[in-house]
């Protein structure tokens, strides 16, 4: 269980870390069980001697680090492989070998401890020992071990144990055990990899691979998935060029003196707002406090300002504890690379958003869809338009769509006059202007699905955008 947590945020920075990547794996991984238990079984019936089963923990522990030394190498060759065919070939390679070898010992196990006679017991105790171990491994590894360490180290964990656990049951044989000695002094010179370049920062958290990067006078928070940046921002401040900057519009259009900005990332959409609102008062809501460390630290994001309050937590969650209306209200969720988390995107949550809305409020989403149909865009107009009255959009080439959703009938020519009239420094003017000849009011395809709680195909839309984008 450790191995399988750990394989899901190894892959993370390079096939994303949707349902798919965990389906694709899982299965990889419960194949690799089944023919160790089944190889197990027959082994310990032709030979049933305990130097045979510490041998196959050894042979794991061999196997996890010699995959140390190349690992990087083969997610490298693989990222573009796709969310299945990806994962399912990394998992090959990567985990199989040694949790089908790990998945040996059990029967193994119940196969030495059967000649006492109590067979039944046998197969309890062993079953019931190796589900704690299972629990053990999944709250170890949680909790403690990838948070803590990273993957990197939490692999390394497991090789160790896997090693010591087979070295210890064969220590009775010298020769042996100095021969055994040798595969861990290799973990010392296991090439630890060297971040690129542009990255100037790279961690873990709970919840997210985390990465900085700067170029070209450009800052990037980029979450998991490498392919696709959360934030971006120009250093020193001012226009970035990319979606985040739209997010200024808000104040130009709604006269705002509160923002409530859901999933924060580094701060670029209250940034941009604060350009042109200096004094507007802000909540922003962000379920990883690493996430919140890192844009403090490295992208300007005031520390100690009292118009800046930041909660740690989990976006609807929240609102549904906290009543204050706001007067706009940022919506940019992403659970790294283009996925959303689907009680995020139905008509039940933007109900909830509505009704934390001031009357005069206008809430502003983007949705990633880069697809010819825009079939994501459509179901995610249609879902806003069963709660918001009026909705407006504004599209960019590289596949970000701005959605201006407004608690009380809004007309497009109104957004329009107030964009032409602009507000804040000259960029934001720029964008303004920009934004009023590009400005459309958005009805949706009558056909379109509606996202609901106990219905949100949205990671099923997206995967089929994705595929059709690489083509």
């Amino acid at each position: 269980m450790a191995m399988e947590l750990t394989a899901f945020r190894l892959y993370a920075p390079y096939f994303g870390n949707s349902i798919y990547v965990w389906g694709s794996m899982i299965s990889v991984v419960m194949a690799a069980l089944a023919a160790g238990y089944g190889l197990g079984g027959w082994i310990a019936d032709r030979r049933p001697v305990d130097t045979v089963l510490y041998s196959i923990v050894l042979g794991s522990g061999m196997y996890q680090l010699a995959i140390l030394f190349v690992m990087r190498s083969v997610l490298l060759k693989l990222w573009q492989s796709g969310d299945f065919l990806g994962p399912v070939l990394a998992t090959v390679i990567i985990f199989a070998p040694p949790m089908m070898a790990l998945a040996m010992t059990s029967p193994f196990v119940i196969r030495l401890l059967a000649r006492t006679g109590h067979v039944g017991i046998t197969v309890g105790r062993v079953l019931a020992l190796s589900t704690a171990g299972s629990i053990a491994g999944v709250l170890g590894t949680s909790f403690y071990l990838v948070p803590k360490f990273g993957t990197r180290v939490t692999m390394e964990i497991l090789c160790v144990a896997s090693i010591v656990v087979g070295a210890a049951g064969l220590m009775m044989r010298r020769k042996a055990a100095i021969l055994l000695a040798l595969p861990v002094t290799l973990l010392f010179v296991v090439p630890k990899p060297s971040p690129p370049a542009p990255i100037i920062w790279a961690g873990e958290s709970a919840y997210n691979r985390i990465l900085v990067l700067e170029a070209k006078g450009l800052r990037w928070l980029v979450l998991n998935d490498g392919r696709f940046s959360q934030t971006t921002e120009r250093v020193g401040g001012g226009s970035s060029g990319f979606y985040l900057d739209d997010f200024a519009l808000g104040p130009v259009i709604v006269p705002a003196k509160n923002l409530l900005v859901l999933g924060m990332g580094a701060g670029g959409s209250i940034q941009v707002s604060k350009a042109v609102a200096p004094e507007i008062e802000v909540d922003a809501v962000e379920i990883d406090p690493e996430v919140v460390r890192v844009a403090h630290e490295f992208f300007g994001l005031p520390q100690g300002d009292p118009r800046l309050r930041t909660h740690i937590a989990d976006a609807r969650p929240w609102l549904a504890e906290h009543e204050a209306k706001n007067d706009l209200v940022h919506i940019d969720l992403f659970q790294g690379g283009p996925y959303v988390p689907f009680y995020l995107t139905t008509v039940e949550f933007f109900r909830l958003v509505k009704s934390r809305m001031a009357d005069s409020g206008a809430l502003i989403v983007n949705v990633y869809d880069k697809s010819l149909n825009q079939e994501l865009l459509e179901a995610m107009g249609a879902t806003m338009r069963q709660v918001f009255p009026s909705l407006e959009r504004l599209s960019r080439a590289d596949g970000n769509h701005i959605l201006f959703a407004f608690a009380e009938k809004h007309e497009l020519a109104e957004t329009v006059a107030r964009l032409k009239q602009g507000a804040g420094p000259a960029w934001v003017q720029e964008l303004a202007q920009e934004a009023a000849g590009e400005m459309v009011e958005f009805e949706p395809h009558s056909g379109a699905v509606i996202f609901t709680d106990d219905r949100a195909p949205i990671e099923e839309m997206t995967r089929r955008m994705l595929v059709e984008k690489t083509k």
